[in-house]
């Protein structure tokens, strides 16, 4: 079953990154997910978490990974 994180704050933290290692030939995203812009801190946590998006066709989920769920998505 999916689980949705509980975002209580957000932030703009630039990836300075090679984004490219992330991507297909093809351009869309590898199943690992690509990093965003974006961090989040969740409830029950003191830390700052990178958003990664993973594309299938022309649809994107945001998602956040922590120790206990690989794959937790941001609403």
């Amino acid at each position: 079953m999916l689980e949705y994180a509980k975002i209580t704050e957000r932030k703009h933290s630039p990836f300075t990154g090679n984004f490219r290692n992330y991507l297909t030939v093809d351009g869309y995203t590898k199943r690992s997910g690509a990093p965003t812009s974006l961090m989040v801190k969740i409830e029950g946590s003191n830390r700052w978490y990178r958003v990664y998006q993973v594309c299938f066709s022309n649809s994107g989920t945001d998602f956040i990974k922590t120790k206990e769920n690989p794959f937790l998505i941001i609403p």
